[in-house]
């Protein structure tokens, strides 16, 4: 069962006037755009586990959403893929996500590039050019790809991995502008109202593990089929829906 809710942070829930804007725009272009492959990479240690989280503007492949989430306990945020209208004070900081206006939380990782062998590599060289480390061990953890509505569209691969012995990550490049280890339910608590949904499930999931042995015997048994959020709009509420769910639409625009 995919995680719905975690904390105070309602992943799936739909701005429903944000919702139809998005969908009469995917109407209007008459097919979705095409994703390209992309990969994020959540870097693990032990002990406890805790996972290296990176805030920066919003970046490939999780950034720039086009369609509004309203939290359930009316805490408004903003997000990628699924964002809310931002509280944010003149000073700049959203004191309801708890960070810098505009800040993003999540993880090394960006498109595939020519030169890239697979997808598996990419999310090991977004590794070393952000954070100057090397992977030791990595494993698939899920597949997702962008809502159809989104004007940018990823098919992205999300890895678990270890550092290879004597490597510490570090910011390398002008972007992120802050990292740090952190424990996954304390990530998603603290900052999941800027995080995009991929991102935020995969810490909430996580979150149910104790070690990075018990991770990556789990990565071992999970499902890599394409996880397609759609919108799916009853009367005035609206809410995104995972393939398999109740109510998942048959298409983009079945419930349009």
């Amino acid at each position: 069962m995919s995680i719905q809710r975690f904390g105070k942070w309602d992943f799936r829930a739909v701005d429903s006037e944000s919702a139809a804007r998005a969908l009469t725009r995917l109407r209007k272009q008459g097919a979705p755009a095409e994703p390209e492959r992309a990969a994020a990479v959540v870097l693990l240690r032990e002990a406890p586990l805790r996972v290296f989280l990176l805030r920066h503007a919003a970046k490939e492949p999780f950034g720039l959403p086009t369609i509004g989430r309203t939290d359930q306990v009316t805490t408004h945020v903003r997000e990628r893929w699924a964002h809310l209208d931002a509280d944010v004070h003149r000073d700049g900081y959203d004191s309801a996500a708890g960070g810098p206006r505009g800040a993003q939380y999540g993880f090394p990782g960006g498109r595939h590039k020519p030169d890239d062998p697979d997808v598996a590599m990419t999310g090991l060289r977004a590794v070393e050019e952000e954070t100057g480390a090397m992977v030791a061990l990595q494993r698939a953890w899920a597949r997702w790809v962008t809502a159809e509505f989104e004007p940018v569209r990823f098919d992205s691969w999300i890895y678990v991995a270890t550092l290879a012995e004597g490597f510490q990550p570090r910011i390398r490049v002008r972007e992120p502008e802050y990292a740090t280890w952190i424990g996954p339910e304390q990530a998603v608590c603290q900052y999941g109202g800027q995080m995009s949904i991929p991102e935020a499930t995969t810490l909430a999931e996580l979150a149910r593990y104790s070690t990075v042995g018990e991770v990556f015997a789990a990565a071992e048994q999970r499902d890599m089929s394409p996880i397609l959020p759609r919108v799916a709009v009853h009367g005035q509420h609206a809410k995104l829906v995972l393939p398999g769910e109740e109510g998942y639409p048959r298409d983009a625009l079945a419930s349009a």
